[in-house]
């Protein structure tokens, strides 16, 4: 039972770092001229497609494919407001 609630706990520290790096990587984008910020979506499209190919070629567990999926998406979301304008 303690390793399953101090591996919970981890998950929740892991989530709780990624929440903040979204919020970095937020200001980070903001602070960018408009016309910077509108190269970022297709830029970050094909960089996470670089990493999903060197998943799939990798011994991983799925869940990591999985993660990278959640955290991709919602930085795509991010992008794309933050590219308006």
């Amino acid at each position: 039972m303690k390793d399953l609630q101090e591996a919970t706990v981890k998950i929740c520290e892991l989530k709780g770092e990624n929440l903040s790096q979204l919020a970095l990587l937020a200001c980070l984008v903001r602070a960018l001229p408009i016309e910077k910020r509108v190269l970022l979506p297709a830029a970050f499209e094909q960089e996470i497609e670089s990493a999903r190919t060197m998943l799939l070629n990798s011994e991983i567990s799925d869940h990591v494919l999985v993660g990278l999926e959640t955290s991709a998406s919602s930085i795509q979301t991010l992008l794309a407001s933050q590219s308006r304008g």
